[in-house]
């Protein structure tokens, strides 16, 4: 078994009962549909979510089949569900990531990162012609417009000084994964697929190490942004998390359109524009959407375990439920 194994197993088991190959997909690949943000917040795998976005359908179900065939799983007609007796250690392995806070923001902020230092490394070495490591050309729109307002004189000495107390600081476990991954000069980064074969170790222990590595710099950086003045100027706002349609109905709250006025405007089903709106709360904890419940009442129902929608209602039979489904995502991250 390996960490993909790990992880799979352990969004699994965290479910309890029996879960279907759609819904794992979703979660472990971040779509961020109403019922994947809600469920990822029911059953507090939230801090796990979208750590593969390009994971295949395909093969996830390839995994689950060779897991079952292991013992390790058990499929029943209602989903798959994991061996009671099975040990697990992803989150003790990995115990900083904060999937649906940082899901897009930590894949794009590694990329706009190693593109800045191939570049202000290939300046300080004087070198003019060389492919770019990162092809997308909104990277590169992103990097040309970072350059436009640096000191160039000094700008290799501190993206160094940042990076090196990254990996100082933070007290990287493996630094090598994460260091061997950056280019310039004369020196191409390696692939997720070549560090593996160089220290010998499976391709996802590296691919989590890396990624478990930028969600903690991430956090840091949050905290204290002042302390990683170039690192946070890489970070992309959080409005990229969400969904292209979430953001044009946040968009029109903001410039204050109500719930029916935008459901007009946008042409959609009022229970789209409410996915919308749990997607928002559920990126945005201080969001203020329409009908949200008072916050005592929001922490009153997320003291206690639920698993099922429903039994919310029961205990909270004045809410409806997309104003239990408010409630339910504006949970933080719990593990």
């Amino acid at each position: 078994m390996d960490k993909l194994d790990d992880y799979i197993l352990t969004v699994l088991k965290k479910c309890i009962t029996p879960r279907k190959l759609p819904f794992l997909y979703t979660i472990l690949a971040g779509r961020r549909t109403g019922q994947a943000v809600q469920d990822a917040h029911l059953f507090q795998v939230q801090h796990l979510f979208g750590l593969m976005p390009n994971l295949k359908s395909r093969f996830l179900e390839a995994r689950l089949i060779e897991l079952t065939d292991q013992g390790m799983v058990a499929s029943t007609e209602n989903g798959y569900i994991v061996q009671t007796d099975i040990e697990l250690f992803f989150e003790q392995d990995y115990p900083n990531f904060q999937g649906f806070a940082f899901q897009r923001q930590a894949f794009d902020f590694f990329a706009h990162l190693r593109l800045a230092v191939q570049v202000v490394s290939n300046k300080h070495h004087q070198k003019s012609y060389y492919l770019p490591i990162i092809r997308d050309k909104n990277v590169q729109g992103f990097i040309k417009n970072w350059l436009r307002n640096k000191d160039q004189t000094v700008l290799a000495n501190q993206l160094y000084e940042e990076l090196f107390e990254w990996i100082k600081k933070l007290n990287v476990a493996k630094p090598a994964f994460l260091i061997e991954r950056f280019s310039g000069g004369d020196l191409m980064g390696n692939t997720t697929e070549q560090i593996a074969a160089k220290y010998q170790v499976e391709k996802w222990e590296v691919y989590f190490e890396v990624l478990h590595e930028i969600h903690r710099l991430l956090a840091f950086i949050k905290k204290n942004p002042q302390e990683w003045v170039l690192l946070e100027s890489l970070v992309p706002s959080e409005i990229t998390a969400l969904t292209s349609s979430a953001l044009q109905t946040y968009t029109l709250w903001q410039n204050g359109a109500d719930l029916d006025t935008i459901e007009q405007i946008r042409n959609l089903k009022i229970s789209t524009i409410q996915d919308h709106f749990v997607e928002i709360r559920a990126t945005y904890k201080e969001a203020r959407v329409p009908y949200l419940p008072d916050d005592e009442l929001i922490k009153t129902i997320n003291q206690s375990n639920w698993r099922l929608l429903r039994e919310i209602k029961a205990a909270f039979p004045d809410l409806d439920y997309y104003q239990i489904r408010l409630a339910v995502v504006s949970k933080e991250g719990d593990k």
